[in-house]
């Protein structure tokens, strides 16, 4: 059995920010690299703002293995 810890979504006002809406006032920081293959594709990105709150990003994974949401979504059928 795996224990993952879940964390409280962040509220609005928590979160960074980006004030001019295109990405300008943000630092990304890759964290680490690897995963399942080997590329140079990041398993991680933090993202900080000019107030310095910060979240990082990693894939999500079932099992150890990082899914494809893509593969998952369902079509829309009119």
């Amino acid at each position: 059995m795996k224990l993952v810890r879940r964390f409280k979504s962040l509220a609005p006002a928590d979160r960074p920010q980006d004030q001019s809406f295109d990405g300008t006032t943000l630092r990304f920081e890759v964290i680490e690299h690897g995963g399942e293959y080997d590329d140079a594709m990041p398993q991680a990105i933090k993202v900080t703002d000019t107030q310095d709150r910060s979240c990082i990003y990693v894939p999500l994974s079932q099992e150890g293995q990082v899914v494809d949401s893509r593969a998952s979504a369902v079509a829309d059928e009119d």
